[in-house]
């Protein structure tokens, strides 16, 4: 088998530094990867190469078909269980935060937080290079866009943020806050077996709820509103078209009449751009 076009996987770097410093990992000069180049790597420690490392026409020309479709399933499950840890380093993170390390009241103690909450941003970069990694398999394996694009989103940087929720309750600016996406699918609730998990949950979904009736509320006071505006452009056009009737005076009448052409076409002006938006008089 020809593996001139193999593919591999590269990590975001975005998500390597914390790594690095983990395993304790310097820079190593070319001199000294010459040395190892010639060397011969142990079975144990050879990569294997899976059907997604072949260009997807490629595999199933040489009738790997049926393995892409187990490989397929096997990375499905290798994402769910990336985003359920990632869920659960980021919770546990958050928790550090508000019970351990703004609560310090030393030095040592502050510095014992810190380096818990430091372990705990090892492990989401790990999860998410691991999840990383099987999305690039997922897509390489001919997955649908659709799939990718609903249930194994890519994951950024700004979405590994500890919640607000944990640490800052009572923030103003919460009407337009949105969970990651992937709180919020995959089943996302499920197999979760942890208190502050299931706190969370409860927690934004009874905001979300809030938002949604605050939402509904406003949403009638618009259509009222928009109703009033109308009544209220008729009231000052009738009210004028009774002045212009009791004005005895040629300048008066034109300016009543004026004023009456005005309103009336304010009024026409607001039922047009409010047709279809069922608003109440």
């Amino acid at each position: 088998m020809d593996l001139g076009t193999a593919i591999v996987h590269s990590d975001d770097p975005r998500f390597c530094y914390a790594g690095h410093d983990e395993n304790g990992w310097g820079e190593v000069s070319d001199e000294e990867i010459s040395e190892y180049i010639d060397e011969e790597i142990l079975a144990e420690e050879m990569g294997i190469w899976m059907p997604s490392s072949v260009p997807y026409q490629d595999a199933l020309a040489l009738g790997l078909g049926p393995l892409q479709a187990e490989e397929l399933e096997l990375r499905k499950g290798q994402a769910n269980d990336c985003l359920e840890k990632l869920r659960m380093a980021l919770g546990h993170k958050a928790i550090i935060y508000r019970q351990y390390f703004r609560s310090a009241n030393s030095t040592w103690a502050g510095t014992r937080s810190k380096q818990e909450a430091q372990r705990c941003q090892l492990k989401i970069d790990k999860c998410v290079r691991s999840y990383q990694r099987a999305r690039s398999a997922m897509e390489g394996l001919g997955m649908d866009k659709a799939t990718l694009g609903s249930l194994y989103q890519p994951i950024s940087p700004t979405e590994l943020s500890i919640d607000k929720e944990v640490t800052e309750e009572n923030r103003f600016g919460q009407g337009s806050d949105r969970l990651a996406w992937f709180w919020r699918g995959n089943n996302a609730s499920q197999g979760q077996d942890d208190a502050w998990i299931d706190e969370f949950y409860r927690v934004n979904w009874l905001k979300a709820k809030a938002r949604w009736n605050r939402w509904q509320e406003e949403l009638r006071l618009v259509r009222h509103e928009m109703g009033w505006t109308i009544n209220w452009f008729k009231y000052h056009q009738n009210e004028w078209e009774r002045r212009g009737g009791q004005a005895t005076r040629p300048g008066h009448q034109a300016y009543a009449y004026q004023q009456v052409l005005m309103w009336g076409r304010f009024v026409e002006e607001a039922e047009k751009n409010f047709n279809g938006c069922q608003f109440i008089l």
